[in-house]
């Protein structure tokens, strides 16, 4: 009775020791799997702040040419002949032959006439975005010779 007990009992603890394995091995697998959840989440939030963040500083740099082109365009109309152009700034803002860098952003400013006293402004500032490609920014507006458009008074 004793040896049939004994055998019993060692008959439990093989089987215990091999769940036990299983469960090592399962709850390592699920750590694993949750880790990789919890890096891959970080990362890709880490990403989408850059990403953002280029973004907004892109559509700050496109109002910044616009600005500067409605200053150009009141100094001077004539200043504004078609073609495409980058700024350059000494002690005011000027258009340049070529488009203009800062740090990753290209900026570029298209001048297209409309009419005698109209112009069509389009500032597009690109960027690198690593693999998911670039990264575009396009504002556009009309701008008027105001000084030359003069009312017939009533």
């Amino acid at each position: 009775m004793k040896l049939e007990t004994l055998q019993s009992m060692k008959k439990e603890q093989s089987a215990t020791k091999g769940f036990l394995l299983f469960e090592v091995v399962l709850t390592s697998a699920l750590l694993a799997l949750f880790i990789t959840a919890f890096v891959g989440a970080y990362l890709y939030g880490e990403q989408s702040a850059v990403s953002a963040g280029n973004r907004a500083q892109a559509v700050f740099l496109a109002e910044e040419a616009l600005e500067a082109v409605r200053n150009i365009r009141d100094h001077s109309f004539s200043d504004l002949s078609d073609g495409t152009y980058g700024l350059s700034k000494t002690n005011v803002f000027e258009l340049s032959d070529s488009e203009d860098v800062i740090g990753v952003f290209s900026r570029e400013i298209a001048i297209t006439e409309i009419d005698a006293d109209r112009k069509n402004i389009t500032v597009n500032v690109t960027w690198e975005q690593g693999p998911r490609g670039d990264g575009v920014i396009s504002l556009s507006t009309q701008l008027t010779n105001w000084t030359a458009v003069v009312e017939e008074p009533i």
